[in-house]
């Protein structure tokens, strides 16, 4: 499937905040960020601290796993440039599995896991059920990457996480 409109996919735990909306987002001219999370689509709390933090000029989609597949299924996002967050690596995977293969997925902020994790970088530690998902997308050839900070060096990580 297409993903024609679409110039960035991220993991971030805090979903739309300081780096993203100030760094990442800007980075690719985005018009739009695309929030993916079934919690936050469902909080108003949540979608209006987002909006605070959307640049100007910027639409802001917070949406569930399904309205997110229905949307770019359709090509909604066609004429548009999308940038788009998840909050989790299963919520990547849970699109991924609908038949999206994102061609690149950053991991930025993964740090909320607990008991036993795989390091990958300073900021993301993914548990061993996450491994198993990155690997999967990984065959079907989403490059995995791992980058905080624009400015920070990109590491891909798929041979780490075919191991």
């Amino acid at each position: 499937m297409q993903l024609d409109g679409f110039y960035g996919f991220r993991v971030d735990d805090r979903m739309l905040h300081g780096i993203v909306a100030t760094q990442w987002v800007p980075s690719v001219h985005a018009t739009r960020a695309m929030v993916v999370d079934d919690a936050a689509s469902t909080n108003d709390m949540m979608r209006s601290s987002m909006k605070m933090a959307c640049p100007p000029g910027v639409a802001l989609s917070v949406i569930d796993v399904e309205k997110a597949y229905t949307n770019i299924s359709s090509g909604k996002y066609a004429n548009q440039r999308v940038f788009c967050v998840f909050r989790n690596i299963e919520t990547a995977y849970r699109l991924f599995k609908k038949g999206i293969i994102l061609p690149k997925l950053n991991l930025g902020d993964v740090t909320q896991n607990t008991g036993e994790t795989i390091v990958l970088g300073k900021t993301v530690r993914i548990s061993h059920d996450e491994k198993i998902m990155l690997k999967e997308m990984s065959d079907h050839g989403t490059m995995i990457t791992v980058r905080f900070r624009l400015e920070d060096n990109e590491v891909e990580v798929t041979k780490e996480i075919q191991q």
